[in-house]
């Protein structure tokens, strides 16, 4: 296996790069690395084994490297006048011609989405998000954009800020003419939608987005009772669990049965949410800060970024988990590139 993270090294150094993983010989080995001004947060894989890269909140920086680990793309925000930053994530269209990111608007807050050729990174054409704080972008069957908007005020740092004037929503955009077509959020305007991920529906079964929340409420015992997952099924949006879990989802990935896995990162665990048991999260795993998630084999399992290694889970197979590579502190985010 192939997998691609950011990282820093030795406290210094932030790097993106891909490692290889023995699972049978319990090695984790660094294939290549490359250095970046700031700290990564998503990865995406891109067709030949490559990945895009885009920095943490606020973000400067997107960039593109190749399998062998050329970097042939890279965007700074400075080159467009520095008057947005990146938000964390990036997503290509359903065709492959374009690319989509969540950005900030430095003035106003006023979260955007760009559109860009996926060639060279360009910009192209730019949308509102109907709201602040975009975060992760996905691509729905019929080509629309479902944008989480955290709706968290943030300053010029992108520290939290003013958090009673908090809009979460979830938005369905037209990504040709940036129409809104639709727009959901949570009766709880302290659950910030966060990260976002699309099921595996079984033969027949329906389709669904996982919703990992992010709390945000002023009373620590709110915070940590808040639900972790949302579920939107294209018509509603619905909390279906309340079993507690520290209120922050690191991630959220397909998982088995039409279902989601989620990292439960404030409480080190992993947990299975499944339609059949919609009132169900059941601990799958105890990881010390866990955050990425990537499904594998069709989503009956997932890859987890920890923060001392990366853990497998699969619900038939031995549990396992690596070291990472001496000096290595991992990233939020991690892909299997294959």
């Amino acid at each position: 296996m192939r997998v691609a993270g950011g990282w820093r090294m030795n406290e210094r150094e932030y790097q993106i790069g891909a490692l290889r993983v023995d699972w049978a010989q319990g090695r984790v080995a660094t294939q290549f690395a490359v250095t970046v001004p700031t700290l990564p947060h998503a990865i995406v894989p891109e067709p030949g084994g490559g990945f895009l890269a885009v920095a943490t909140r606020p973000g400067s920086w997107l960039v593109r490297a190749d399998a062998e680990g050329r970097i042939s793309h890279r965007l700074s925000m400075a080159d467009e006048g520095d008057r947005r930053t990146l938000d964390g994530h990036v997503i290509a269209s359903l065709d492959g011609h374009w690319l989509y990111t969540g950005e900030t608007d430095c003035q106003t807050g006023e979260g955007w989405v760009s559109v860009r050729d996926a060639r060279d990174l360009r910009k192209v054409a730019e949308h509102r998000t109907h709201g602040i704080d975009p975060h992760q972008i996905l691509v729905d069957a019929q080509g629309r954009l479902v944008i989480a908007n955290g709706g968290i005020p943030r300053d010029a740092a992108g520290d939290k800020r003013d958090l009673e004037r908090m809009n979460p929503e979830l938005v369905l955009l037209n990504p040709e003419n940036g129409e809104k077509l639709g727009a959901w959020s949570l009766r709880d305007k302290r659950l910030a939608p966060h990260h976002i991920a699309w099921n595996r529906p079984l033969a027949g079964g329906p389709v669904l987005l996982g919703i990992g929340l992010q709390a945000e409420h002023d009373d620590p015992a709110k915070r940590r009772d808040a639900p972790l997952l949302a579920v939107w099924d294209g018509k509603e949006l619905k909390v279906p669990s309340y079993m507690v879990a520290e209120g922050y989802a690191g991630d959220v990935a397909a998982g088995p049965n039409g279902g989601f896995v989620l990292t439960a990162q404030r409480a080190n665990r992993i947990v299975l949410w499944q339609p059949q048991e919609p009132a169900k999260l059941t601990t799958i795993g105890n990881v010390q800060n866990p955050c990425g998630l990537w499904p594998l084999d069709d989503a009956p399992g997932v890859a987890v970024g920890g923060g001392r290694g990366l853990a497998r889970w699969h619900p038939t197979e031995p549990a396992g988990m690596l070291r990472w590579p001496e000096g290595m502190a991992a990233g939020n985010h991690w892909a299997v590139l294959g």
